[in-house]
């Protein structure tokens, strides 16, 4: 086996694992959380299990890796998140799921980095950032997308709530484990277990156009399998996830040379666009529309506005790249989180698509202020 060549492959099979096990369950979501007679509030605070073991590992744990190694914490990263495929195989239920998602949480919170930075310690050359960052980046959509797509191919063959996918997903985190194990040790650079996230100036506005598109994502996983359902198309709802996480996958290659303010605005104008087709398809139980929606949601949400976002985010940290990053992420994950709890209970009480007509309307405004703030000046985000 050729170590200069495997081992970058093999630390993103981690990465790929770990993401793998976060959206596998997804389109059974609302079925656990319906026999547990839950409403779509309660629904969403299950979805936000995630968020509450991802972002104490984002905040506090960020120099985790650098303390002790890139490697031991990518093992217990993927270890975590077999944890979680286990609980939600061997109690396919809603309490089970809170905490398979806790721990698929913490699986990607002290994951991402540490994968990341061992990738670009493994890859041979110089400037190996660029190419570790597009190899994690192609790896964890192929994740996050391909585990809801299995499982939703499979529920279709044959709707259980136990399905194939997730022992698949045991057996081959047993064998990726068995590589990782194999992967060389790299001394730690040592450093501060704790570093808080760094908030630039110029960057809160880089950082609400992430916290948009992530919010319009949360709401699609938490609160479209429940309108879905209703016109019988449950098992579809896996689709949306994973076009969400492809279409933006797919087009990163594209943009990557492309000025990053440019690439934010495309991405502020599309989510507005493709959450008002996700509307039009939950209200006519019209797959198609629904399935384009999501993919325009998911161009802007891990394409335009996350690429551009990113690259604007390290200009303005300057020295504090790293932590300038994590706060990055700390707001694409609070709105990953939060409006979906916020528009579960809403639609409670006024119904779905009210609720989602609701949240288009903020995200119109939002994108609106975004977009003035953006065209202020070519140079300066603030």
């Amino acid at each position: 086996m050729n170590t200069k060549l495997s081992a970058p492959f093999i630390a993103a099979l981690g990465l790929l694992l770990i993401t793998l096990a976060v959206n596998v369950s997804m389109p059974l979501f609302r079925v656990y959380t319906a026999a547990a007679n839950l409403n779509n509030g309660q629904t969403s605070l299950v979805l936000a299990a995630y968020v509450v073991g991802m972002i104490p590992c984002y905040v506090f744990l960020g120099g985790l890796s650098d303390r002790v190694g890139r490697k031991p914490v990518l093992i217990a990263s993927v270890l975590v998140s077999f944890l979680a495929t286990v609980i939600i195989t061997i109690s396919p239920t809603a309490t089970a799921l809170v905490f398979a998602r806790f721990f698929q949480g913490i699986g990607v919170g002290i994951g991402m980095g540490a994968g990341t930075a061992y990738i670009s310690e493994l890859l041979p050359g110089n400037n190996t950032s660029t190419r570790a960052a597009g190899l994690a980046s192609l790896s964890t959509a192929i994740g996050f997308g391909g585990g809801a797509l299995a499982t939703s191919i499979s529920l279709l063959i044959n709707f259980t709530t136990s399905p194939i996918t997730y022992v698949v997903l045991l057996v081959i985190t047993v064998l990726g484990l068995m590589l990782i194990f194999w992967l060389p040790n790299i001394p730690p650079i040592g450093g501060k277990l704790i570093r808080l996230p760094y908030f630039p100036h110029g960057s809160l506005p880089v950082n609400v156009a992430i916290g948009i598109c992530w919010a319009a994502t949360g709401v699609v996983i938490a609160i479209i399998p429940t309108q879905l359902a209703k016109f019988e198309l449950g098992a579809h709802s896996g689709f949306c996830l994973t076009l969400i996480n492809w279409s933006g996958a797919l087009v990163q290659p594209w943009i990557r040379s492309w000025d990053p303010l440019r690439s934010v605005r495309v991405g502020v104008f599309l989510v507005p666009l493709g959450f008002a087709l996700v509307i039009v398809g939950c209200y006519a139980g019209f797959l198609p529309v629904l399935f384009l929606g999501t993919s325009i949601i998911g161009l802007s949400a891990y394409g335009y506005s996350y690429l551009g976002g990113l690259a604007l985010i390290a200009m303005l940290g300057g020295q504090q790249k790293a932590r300038a990053v994590s706060g990055y992420m700390f707001f694409g994950y609070l709105g990953f989180g939060i409006p979906a709890i916020f528009l579960g209970y809403l639609s409670d009480h006024f119904g779905i698509v009210n609720a989602l007509m609701v949240f288009e309307a903020v995200i119109i405004a939002l994108s609106m202020w975004l977009s003035i703030r953006f065209c202020r000046t070519k140079t300066n985000v603030a």
